[in-house]
């Protein structure tokens, strides 16, 4: 096992916000392909397109997984753009439309431990400096 230098806390510490962030991600949209394929009020296309959104998000949180063990942190980045661009856009259809007072809720602390995370992880990177380079 290598040791960090002195003054330097180890990767996994350091970086937890992306972690958790990853993580976070992978258990959320992967959850959420139950609620896709169990819905009979979807269409096939809505399914699909659904499904689509969860394989992108799981898709690019694994490979955040893969540029953080590699201190790589383009996937990182795009996950934070992707996941801030999605909620903005998503949660603000969500509160302007016809659904319920509960699906809004659910929806709003989602969105807001999603986008919070994203945030944090931005923060962390930007004050390591962490911008692609292999640190």
């Amino acid at each position: 096992m290598v040791t960090p230098a002195v003054g330097r806390q180890p990767m996994i510490r350091r970086q937890w916000p992306v972690w958790a962030m990853a993580g976070w991600s992978i258990v959320l949209w992967a959850s959420r392909t139950n609620n896709v394929l169990s819905n009979d009020d979807l269409s096939d296309t809505g399914r699909l397109v659904r499904l689509a959104v969860v394989v992108v998000f799981v898709g690019l949180a694994l490979w955040s997984v893969v540029g953080i063990r590699r201190e790589w942190w383009a996937p990182v980045w795009v996950l934070i753009v992707w996941t801030v661009g999605f909620w903005l856009v998503r949660g603000a259809g969500i509160l302007i439309d016809d659904y319920s007072a509960s699906f809004k809720a659910v929806h709003t602390v989602l969105a807001v431990v999603s986008i919070g995370l994203a945030v944090l992880s931005a923060l962390r990177l930007v004050r390591d400096r962490s911008f692609g380079d292999s640190r």
